[in-house]
Order: structure tokens, then sequence, then C-alpha cells
């Protein structure tokens, strides 16, 4: 009794929600409703999206970064990014080269989880994790195995920390900026990628 409550109760939800505006996936069958993201994650969306399309116009690539463009798979499967940068230098495929997502509390376990199966089921080559707590970027990338590993994590040196307390391993990982796999040439600069309109 109390689920059909809850089912009623979630369909009237529904009809007063402006389904232009709402934001959903759709996982194995089950849809999923996204909150509107705050100023920060947009900022750092829109930060990433123009470093990359600005790279592509400048060089002259057939790429393009698009930020929360759908990702179909198939009936029970789409899925919507923060970013996803399609190539079509070589063939017209439909399958990005990089996806990143901004972490969010709402979105952390299904970002970490679902969708980075999902994608590396599509075979998408890299897969960034962007978290705004801790000003990173973590880059994955899909093994033979269909897999995702940690290839490296990046993020923003605090003046406040310590130096003199770091290893050398700590040490090696203070960076200014990173370039993603598949693009070598291309530097994003963390402070580019975190610059947030206040």
């Amino acid at each position: 009794m109390s689920e059909m409550l809850d089912l009623e109760m979630n369909s009237r939800l529904l009809n007063c929600i402006d389904k232009d505006k709402l934001k959903k996936e759709k996982i194995d069958g089950k849809i999923y409703l996204m909150a509107s993201p705050g100023r920060t994650h947009i900022c750092v969306t829109d930060n990433l999206a123009l470093i990359f399309n600005n790279y592509f116009k400048q060089n002259k690539r057939r790429c393009r970064a698009f930020t929360n463009a759908e990702l179909y798979i198939n009936e029970k499967n789409y899925l919507v990014p923060d970013i996803k940068v399609l190539c079509r230098e070589k063939d017209d495929s439909d399958v990005p080269v990089i996806v990143a997502e901004i972490l969010s509390k709402s979105t952390r376990k299904r970002d970490l989880g679902l969708k980075m199966q999902k994608y590396a089921e599509l075979g998408i080559k890299e897969y960034w994790i962007v978290t705004l707590e801790s000003l990173s970027v973590d880059i994955y990338l899909l093994g033979e195995d269909k897999r995702y590993e940690l290839y490296n994590s990046y993020s923003i040196f605090v003046a406040s920390d310590r130096i003199e307390t770091f290893d050398e391993d700590e040490l090696e990982q203070i960076v200014s900026g990173f370039c993603p796999v598949s693009f070598p040439e291309l530097e994003l600069p963390l402070e580019d990628i975190f610059d947030i309109f206040e």
C-alpha cells in the first residue's frame, strides 16, 4: 500500500515539473532525475569546454567538446555527461574520446559506479572525474579488459599546504596543469579549469 502512495506522490510531483527543463538519465532501464548544477559546477564545465574548443578551432581539428549533451547508448541507457569530447577525424563515430563528470553529492556514487561501467562498455578511452572540493582532476584510462584504471591525479597546489613536509613523490605531483592522453599537445592549466566566476 505504501508503495502505491509513493508512486502516486512521485507521479503528482512529476506532473508539476516543467518537463522541458527536467534533466534525466536512464541506466539499465531505470530513470534518474538530476538536480540542476550549481554555479561552481557550471563554471568548471564551461571552462573545460572552452579550453577544448579553443584548442580544436586553433588547430583545425574535427573535434568538439559538448556540455550536458545526451549520450544515447540504447533504449535502456542514455547518459548526460558534464563534458563529452567527440572527434570526427577518422570516422563519424558518436563514441566520445573523453567524458568528464564533475562530482556532486547527489551523483558521486553513480558517476564512480554505474556510469563509469557504461562508459567503459562503450569504449570511451578517457574518463575524467573532477572533484570541486579538492580542486582535482582524476584521469582514468580504459584498459584492454574494458575496465578503467587510474592514470593520474592532478590538483591545485594550495599555498597553505606545508611543502617542507612533502616527500619526494608528493613534490613530483605539484603541477600547474596537465595534458590529456588523447591530446598530448594540449595543456590544461588547473587554474583555468577551476577559475570560478564570482
